[in-house]
């Protein structure tokens, strides 16, 4: 048994940390900033063409370049924006679902949050707070980010196999290790994140762990996203919230 929450806080820390831009030099051969997208930088206000379908690969930033590729995302953790990413990665997850549902909660007569918010300690968003518990929220997270970026078909098996070299290389357990390995080989598949939605919190957290992974600007991603939130039963104002929250970071 491995540390499920430890293996998504290291993934949010290295991206807080500068890892990105140190992987993406690592893995791109040098090319240092000039290289790289928009986020791994923090500087370019936009990356090339090229370079975005490079991160969306999954080819240019390894374990953190695969579970962080919404370019959005990658900024806000590269600056170690937001009280919620310095508590952990499940901390963050939970805080734009809960922010996303409070902003829902407003459009049918409750006050709207301006910014984003951490859930209450008795918040069914709150990690210790979930059915299933803290380790099981942060696996189910862990499958929902790589389904999310596997959903445009850019992580074929030749890049399985340059992530699954980069990932031998990481401080990770043998069993974090395999549980990575098999999540990037296994099919594409909402229903391997719905597997985890033990109640309608956790499924928005679900939905938007999925969303950090991915920039939904293709067909392909689009059906996804539209087949997880039916899978998840989220109602489609909801969707549209998270979908604005975790766009903006805040």
């Amino acid at each position: 048994m491995f540390d499920a929450r430890r293996l998504l806080d290291q993934v949010m820390n290295s991206a807080q940390g500068g890892d990105l831009t140190r992987m993406a030099r690592e893995l791109t051969g040098g090319a240092g900033s000039a290289g790289m997208p928009e986020a791994a930088s923090g500087t370019a206000p936009q990356a090339a063409s090229g370079n975005g379908q490079l991160w969306k690969g999954a080819a240019a930033g390894g374990l953190v370049g695969l579970l962080i590729g919404n370019k959005k995302s990658r900024k806000m953790l590269g600056k170690g924006a937001g009280t919620a990413l310095k508590l952990g990665g499940l901390a963050a997850v939970g805080a734009l679902a809960y922010t996303a549902w409070q902003r829902h909660k407003s459009n049918q007569g409750g006050a709207q949050p301006a910014q984003l918010q951490a859930p209450p300690a008795d918040s069914g968003f709150a990690p210790d707070r979930t059915p299933a518990g803290a380790e099981t929220l942060a696996r189910g997270v862990i499958v929902a980010m790589i389904q999310g970026a596997k959903a445009d078909g850019h992580v074929d098996a030749q890049e399985q196999q340059r992530i699954f070299g980069h990932i031998e290389t990481l401080d990770l357990s043998p069993e974090a290790k395999a549980f990575v390995m098999d999540e990037l080989a296994a099919p594409q598949d909402p229903g391997r994140v719905t597997a985890f939605a033990s109640s309608p919190e956790v499924a928005a957290e679900l939905y938007a762990a999925s969303l950090l992974a991915m920039d939904p600007d293709t067909p392909e991603e689009r059906a996804y996203l539209d087949r997880l939130a039916t899978s998840l039963r989220l109602e489609q104002g909801l969707v549209r919230e998270i979908e604005a929250t975790v766009e903006s970071g805040v």
